[in-house]
C-alpha cells in the first residue's frame, strides 16, 4: 500500500512538471516564429539604391537684357548694340525653344547636365545717337549646355543634402544684326562662336515634408578664360506626386559677359521655371 502511494505521488509531481514546461515550449515557439518575422521584414526591405537619375525638361519664362556685337558690321555703324526684353516681348519673337536638365547619381557621385536652346529673333534694339538709321533689330540663337561632375557630402540630416561640383559650361551662339537706313535700304551681317567656360557650384536640396521639398543651386566661372564670367543661380518649390514624378516652380538667372575679337556676347536671362520630373 504504502509503494502504491508513493507511485501515485511520483506520477502527478511528473505530470504537474510536464504542465509547467509546456507554456515554455510555447513561448520559445512564439520567440521563433518572432524571430522569423523580423528576418522576413529585413529581407523584404526595399534597399536603397546605388544608382538613379532624374530627367526634368522644363520651361523657361526668359526676360532678356545686354549688349550684343559682331565683328563685321557694316562700316560706320555702331559695332555694338543694347536692348532690354521682357518675357512678353520675347515670346512675340521667339522660334523655338527648349530646356532640360537633371542628373546621374552613383552612391556619391553626381552628373548635372542642364542643356538650353532658343531662337529669338528680329527684336529692336536701342540705336545710339547720330548713327542715321531709321531701326535696328537682332536675331539671337543660342544653345547652353551644363555639364558637371558633382559630390554628395556625408550628413546625419535626413532633410538636407549637400554637394559641390565642378565642370563647364558650353555656348554655342549667333548674332545677326539688321540695320534699316533712312534711304530705304537694309545691311544685315551676322556671326557664330562656340567657347567653353569652366564652372564651380554648389547645389543644396531640402525636404520639407513627404511631397513638398525645395532646391538652391549657384555656380560661377569663366574667370577670363573665354568669358570674363558666366553666373548662374536657380531654386524654387516642388511637389512630388510619388516617387517617380513632381513638379516645381521656381527662378532661374543665367548672366555671362563674353567679348573678343569684336563678337560681343553680354547677356543677363532671367524668369520663371515650370518643370516637370521624372525620377528613377
Amino acid at each position: 500500500m504504502k509503494n502504491l502511494f508513493l507511485f501515485l505521488l511520483l506520477v502527478t509531481f511528473s505530470s504537474n512538471a510536464i504542465s509547467q514546461e509546456i507554456p515554455v515550449v510555447n513561448n520559445l515557439s512564439k520567440l521563433n516564429n518572432s524571430l522569423g518575422s523580423s528576418e522576413s521584414i529585413e529581407k523584404n526591405a526595399p534597399k536603397k539604391k546605388d544608382f538613379w537619375f532624374t530627367v526634368n525638361p522644363y520651361l523657361w519664362t526668359v526676360a532678356m537684357g545686354g549688349t550684343v556685337g559682331i565683328p563685321n558690321s557694316p562700316s560706320g555703324y555702331p559695332k555694338t548694340f543694347e536692348f532690354n526684353k521682357s518675357f512678353s516681348d520675347n515670346f512675340e519673337n521667339l522660334k523655338m525653344a527648349f530646356m532640360i536638365g537633371g542628373k546621374f547619381k552613383y552612391k556619391r557621385m553626381n552628373l548635372f547636365y542642364d542643356m538650353v536652346y532658343a531662337n529669338l529673333k528680329n527684336f529692336d534694339v536701342t540705336l545710339p545717337n547720330g548713327t542715321g538709321l531709321v531701326s535696328a533689330n537682332t536675331t539671337i540663337k543660342e544653345v547652353i549646355t551644363d555639364l558637371s561632375l558633382g559630390y554628395s557630402f556625408p550628413t546625419s540630416s535626413k532633410t538636407v543634402f549637400l554637394d559641390a561640383y565642378a565642370g563647364v559650361r558650353i555656348w554655342a551662339t549667333e548674332n545677326e544684326i539688321t540695320l534699316n537706313e533712312q534711304n530705304g535700304q537694309v545691311l544685315m551681317s551676322s556671326k557664330s562662336n562656340s567657347w567653353v567656360d569652366p564652372i564651380v557650384g554648389i547645389n543644396a536640396s531640402f525636404l520639407l515634408s513627404k511631397q513638398w521639398f525645395s532646391y538652391l543651386r549657384s555656380d560661377f566661372g569663366g574667370f577670363g578664360t573665354n568669358s570674363e564670367y558666366s553666373f548662374n543661380i536657380l531654386g524654387g518649390f516642388g511637389y512630388k506626386f510619388n516617387p517617380n514624378l513632381n513638379t516645381s516652380l521656381g527662378i532661374k538667372n543665367l548672366s555671362v559677359d563674353y567679348n573678343k575679337d569684336g563678337y560681343r556676347f553680354n547677356l543677363n536671362q532671367y524668369g520663371l521655371i515650370l518643370s516637370l520630373g521624372y525620377s528613377y
